[in-house]
């Protein structure tokens, strides 16, 4: 089963990165997305707090209604940054050597259009499906889900099985989770040339700095080593502090990156080892005080290699395309884990292959649009049929 329209599949991933869509800016894509839904005859909601960034819900009913197969993808990209800096227009859906570039081609409109075209493919097909296919177009994704996915499992949307449309071509059944955290150290202004009057913020935060990056070692992060997504991870981001060269700074502001593996340690692990180094060093040092505001907190998802919508997908790969699937982990995070641990719901990642995302001259693998959109056809056909 692998009725894929190329020609009208590669249009429609042309004509989503065309539309600019921004974190916060989905409403125009979103309308685009829900007209592409309501002409295949799906049952269409929109579902948001907010009405200018709609989540978009489209139910493809079968002649049972179960079991229920979602297909979740984000309409929502980073910024393009510098302009003058891209070879190729980011809203221009430019095809060079197989490849079509703009900002969100690869991350992920080419993963949102074979979503889109698996359900035209089965309608054009004349497949009776006995289970529901539901398409999931969210926002927010690229600030963590919390408008986007969560909103809608918040809404208890039901589902038996789930795949999120990004992955590179493997099939995931994992990825990290996020802590972010913003740290601020208060001092006491002074002159240069009198240091002792003062109290140099950046000098605490660099003892802030050196433990944390000490974490590793302390909580034994060598045995934590998953054998899809490699060891947890903590990186010092963003770093501002001070006015000018002749004055002891009296603030200073850091941020970090923490990834946590699944199966090993927890999002609550990764918050207690920060605020536990943060709080013996104000302890040790009656100067030093450290503001802690978290910026994300997402949680890690793995589920079982044994789940049949893990079966089902590699199953669909050797017919649709004639070869298997690796399996793999995602080492950022996808909307997975949303399903995974609130609704219990099995779910997978797999998309489209490309390259440069959240970078320059973002591209997508036209050969894997197709693919990935034959795959996806094949997988509700096997699963709801």
């Amino acid at each position: 089963m692998s009725s894929v329209d190329k020609d009208r599949l590669v249009g429609l991933a042309r004509k989503l990165v065309t539309i600019p869509s921004v974190t916060g800016e989905e409403k125009e894509i979103a309308e685009f997305v829900a007209n592409c839904m309501e002409n295949l005859g799906l049952e269409v909601e929109a579902i948001s707090c907010d009405p200018e960034r709609p989540n978009i819900v489209g139910r493809f009913r079968g002649n049972v209604g179960s079991p229920i197969l979602i297909y979740d993808g984000h309409m929502d990209t980073v910024p393009v940054g510098d302009r003058s800096l891209w070879t190729h227009d980011p809203f221009g859906a430019e095809i060079v050597n197989g490849k079509m570039y703009g900002r969100g081609s690869q991350d992920m409109k080419g993963g949102l259009a074979a979503m889109i075209e698996s359900f035209a493919a089965v309608k054009d097909a004349g497949i009776e499906l006995q289970g529901d296919l539901v398409l999931e177009a969210v926002v927010d994704e690229e600030r963590g889900g919390y408008e986007g996915t969560k909103r809608l499992v918040d809404e208890g949307i039901p589902g038996d099985f789930a795949l999120v449309c990004e992955g590179e071509q493997k099939l995931n059944i994992c990825h990290k989770g996020d802590y972010g955290v913003e740290l601020e150290t208060v001092g006491k202004s002074a002159h240069a040339a009198m240091p002792e009057r003062g109290i140099n913020a950046i000098h605490k935060m660099i003892a802030v700095s050196n433990a944390l990056l000490g974490i590793p070692k302390r909580f034994a992060w060598e045995r934590r080593e998953h054998e899809l997504l490699g060891s947890p991870l903590i990186n010092l981001s963003v770093i501002s502090g001070g006015i000018q060269r002749n004055m002891v700074p009296d603030r200073c502001k850091m941020t970090v990156d923490r990834r946590i593996v699944p199966k090993y340690e927890t999002l609550a692990d990764a918050k207690r080892e920060i605020a536990t180094v943060i709080r013996e060093l104000e302890k040790e040092d009656e100067t030093l005080k450290v503001a802690i505001k978290e910026i994300i907190d997402v949680e890690p998802a793995e589920i079982s290699r044994n789940e049949p919508i893990v079966h089902a997908l590699q199953s669909a790969a050797e017919k649709a395309i004639g070869r298997t699937l690796e399996i793999g982990g995602v080492k950022g995070f996808t909307d997975a884990h949303w399903m995974v641990n609130q609704l219990g719901i099995p779910t997978v990642s797999f998309g489209t292959k490309g390259g440069n995302i959240h970078g320059v001259d973002e591209f997508l693998e036209i050969r894997s649009l197709i693919e990935t959109a034959k795959i996806y056809t094949q997988l509700a056909v096997d699963l709801l049929s």
